[in-house]
């Protein structure tokens, strides 16, 4: 059984960009928002999550602490991936429990890279992914 990851992202296209990366390795399932998170959380427990931090809704750090306060979902890892290039958003994508945080535009073998390490790992305690975006 391929490792589930669930990808929350309101932009389709770089949703089936992403999903084209992802596919055959794992099992990709793309969400447009905080609330189809929800739901497919209360479905299924994925091995990741990828999140964009602007969300329509509830952004990415609120989906995010609420995945971290699930009773069984805890250490499900959080792998931010977002255009937003401020420090501060990093922060507090660390602060709401966030296991990793890449910048888009994003390559293929950076992400999988990213994926791979988070999954090997568990959910990254005392170190985090962090990459500025950029190409293959």
């Amino acid at each position: 059984m391929k490792p589930c990851i669930y990808m929350v992202d309101d932009e389709p296209d770089f949703q089936t960009i992403v999903r084209s990366w992802l596919e055959p390795t794992y099992e990709a399932v793309a969400l447009k928002d905080a609330e189809e998170l929800a739901g497919a959380l209360r479905e299924r427990t994925p091995d990741l999550v990828i999140l964009d931090l602007h969300l329509t809704g509830s952004d990415g750090f609120e989906a995010c602490r609420r995945i971290r306060a699930t009773p069984g979902l805890g250490m499900v890892p959080v792998l931010f991936l977002t255009a937003s290039r401020e420090f501060e958003d990093y922060r507090k994508s660390m602060g709401a429990g966030g296991s990793g945080y890449l910048m888009k535009p994003v390559g293929r073998r950076q992400l999988m890279t990213a994926i791979d390490e988070l999954l090997a790992e568990g959910r990254v305690t005392g170190r985090n992914t962090v990459d500025t975006g950029g190409g293959d």
